[in-house]
């Protein structure tokens, strides 16, 4: 019978890369281990950053002041709560933004629109408190903010359904 020639070596298989391994200084892998930890720190650290310079209509949600305070109640605000994450925000955000470049700073029956985006992906405090406050309890959702009264859309949000709830609610 004749033997068949040993491929791997005549010490064997697991030898040849356990040789392999030894022969790598492990300094190098600890080196390139925490690099890749401080990038991934790094990274979340400065997110916030980043979204505001990659986006230059970001801005970080700030404390939420009723209409009452504005103008002795001739304004009204338009609330606009949605994520980064849910399909159907994506879809309304170009509709809420086309909406809002028509009617930013003009008047309705006597009363300025404010439009107020309110970004939920990461619910800090004030938003969180904006939520329960208003009930948000999927998105996108759309308030009206009227003489004290809280208005809610209830419809696809298209710029047309915008126009034609603003003109009949305000």
């Amino acid at each position: 019978m004749s033997r068949m020639p040993n491929r791997l070596g005549s010490t064997g298989g697991n030898a040849g890369i356990m040789d392999r391994m030894k022969s790598i200084p492990w300094t190098y892998v600890a080196i390139a281990v925490v690099i890749i930890v401080s990038i991934i720190a790094l990274y979340f650290i400065f997110s916030k950053q980043i979204a505001a310079m990659v986006n230059p209509k970001y801005k970080a949600n700030s404390e939420h002041i009723p209409v009452e305070g504005l103008n002795n109640g001739k304004d009204v605000e338009l609330l606009f709560f949605s994520t980064d994450w849910c399909p159907h925000c994506k879809t309304a955000k170009p509709e809420w933004e086309q909406l809002e470049s028509e009617y930013k700073d003009k008047t309705i029956n006597g009363r300025r629109i404010i439009f107020t985006d309110v970004n939920c992906t990461n619910e800090s405090p004030d938003v969180a408190k904006m939520m329960d406050q208003y009930k948000i309890e999927g998105f996108p959702t759309i308030k009206l903010l009227k003489d004290g009264q809280v208005i809610s859309y209830d419809a696809k949000p298209t710029k047309a359904t915008l126009v034609q709830f603003l003109n009949t609610a305000v």
